[in-house]
């Protein structure tokens, strides 16, 4: 979720849903800078908050005029992102310089984009720092003491303070951002389903990249989860899935059960009705073709899963996406682990 504003309310940091642990994050754009570019930054915390469980990632964008004149401002934080340009170095007057110190000591994080990791020199934070320094500023940065350890590099880390060389390199920094709060396997996994590194195998949908962080990175998981995936029209009975990965039957089984609570089939039907709502809102097939395509075989099999996962029939989510406004209550349902085994006597 993301706020801009010009002051800073009390409620601007909602409480996180159930179960997933808050990180406040303020976004600090230099006087005139537009909205706009801070975009990117707020779309990759909202995939975040989409695709991962652990974590939410409330997201505030203000102008650095706002933070220095507000009290309020000096509140901890998980993160303050400086979002500087290319062009300029970012520069503070006495009263802003007083302001942005009091914000960089409580925050958890700091991280410095462009020219804003010249606040650190205007603030004689930059000793000692490994920084991400952009070519425009390498004769200026080398003359306040900013250095990069790797030269040439487009972002870097050095203890609490990140940096990246402009807002195009910007999303590389937040993945390792990320990583520090719900692991590398789960911000790589965001990073390739994003579309921000190159891919070593085919592209994992939300429900598999959320499966594999759940198992860890277990290498029988994610191969099983990828036969799945290959074969979601005509799907296979858990002894072809076991046989195709060269395992027992019993071993697949007591794998997804140690991870998931869940059998191989119930993670099987999770993946084809993910892919039948693909087809429910990107495409026209004929929602009884879009059954067979899917693996359920008809109508109402395809619709008590659908109705299940997100809240309405095949025919409503049909209906709201070629209208372009889903309905409020269709949200997709997070695959739990404390369901149990109990859907297994329904149909596949």
């Amino acid at each position: 979720m993301t706020h801009f504003s010009t002051q800073h309310a009390q409620n601007d940091f909602a409480v996180a849903p159930q179960g997933r642990k808050q990180r406040n994050i303020d976004v600090i754009l230099p006087e005139s800078a537009s909205r706009s570019a801070a975009q990117v930054i707020t779309d990759l915390f909202h995939a975040a908050n989409h695709l991962l469980d652990d974590v939410y990632y409330r997201v505030r964008v203000c102008p650095l005029e706002a933070l220095s004149s507000d009290p309020a401002a000096a509140r901890p934080r998980r993160l303050v992102i400086f979002l500087g340009d290319i062009q300029q170095r970012w520069q503070l007057d006495s009263k802003e310089r007083a302001r942005v110190n009091q914000v960089m000591r409580v925050a958890d994080r700091t991280a410095f984009v462009g020219g804003a990791i010249f606040l650190l020199h205007e603030l004689e934070r930059g000793q000692d720092l490994d920084l991400a320094i952009h070519p425009n500023f390498q004769a200026s940065a080398g003359e306040c003491n900013l250095f990069s350890s790797e030269p040439g590099a487009s972002t870097a880390v050095s203890g609490s303070v990140h940096s990246a060389i402009s807002s195009f390199a910007a999303p590389r920094m937040l993945i390792d951002i990320i990583a520090a709060d719900c692991g590398r396997l789960a911000a790589d996994g965001m990073a390739n389903y994003l579309g921000l590194e190159a891919r070593k195998g085919p592209t994992k949908s939300r429900v598999a990249l959320n499966l594999e962080q759940k198992s860890a990175g277990d290498t029988l998981i994610s191969q099983s989860l990828a036969v799945m995936q290959d074969h979601i029209e005509a799907p296979l009975s858990v002894a072809e899935l076991a046989e195709s990965l060269s395992v027992s039957t019993r071993c697949l089984q007591r794998r997804y059960t140690r991870h998931f609570q869940r059998s191989p089939l119930s993670v099987y039907r999770a993946l084809r009705t993910e892919r039948a709502h693909q087809l429910l809102t990107q495409t026209d097939i004929p929602v009884r073709q879009v059954a067979v395509a899917t693996g359920f075989g008809s109508y109402q099999n395809l619709s008590q899963h659908i109705r299940e996962t997100y809240g309405h029939s095949p025919d409503v989510i049909r209906r709201s996406a070629f209208r372009g406004v889903a309905p409020e209550t269709v949200r997709p349902t997070r695959f739990r682990q404390n369901e149990g085994l109990s859907g297994e006597n329904r149909v596949m």
